[in-house]
């Protein structure tokens, strides 16, 4: 029983010690509570406002899909978007706009998604996308 209460003891002291050498020292060798760390600003998922009446967005209003990725992209009039993904209706939501050539979807989920139009057809990294007839 003595043998388990010093080693108990010891475990402690060293526990103890170790955790003394956790805070920040001050210049007159006393201890302080360890350092603050910041909290970076909340991210918003919300997406910003989009004019949908470009001259880009209103060409490009329509539905346009990637066969071979079984996705449909639907571009709404109002500037908003609407994917089908792999047999999911409304797999994702969101905002569009156009600048130049490239489009720009800037989901709900707070992820964007970036294409560039070429011709009659919009590149993604999924795929190209064609107009659906």
């Amino acid at each position: 029983m003595n043998r388990r209460m010093t080693i108990a003891t010891t475990i402690v002291g060293i526990a103890l010690t170790a955790l003394a050498g956790c805070g920040k020292s001050d210049s007159e060798g006393g201890v302080t509570s360890p350092t603050e760390t910041t909290t970076p600003p909340a991210v918003t998922s919300q997406a910003p406002s989009v004019d949908p009446d470009t001259d880009g967005a209103v060409a490009l209003r329509g539905d346009w899909e990637i066969k071979a990725e079984d996705y449909v992209l639907h571009l709404i009039e109002d500037g908003t978007f609407v994917q089908d993904y792999m047999g999911i209706d409304d797999f994702r939501t969101g905002k569009y706009s156009v600048e130049g050539d490239t489009i720009s979807l800037v989901g709900d989920d707070g992820d964007t998604d970036k294409g560039t139009i070429v011709g009659d057809t919009l590149e993604f990294t999924l795929g190209t996308a064609t107009r659906v007839k």
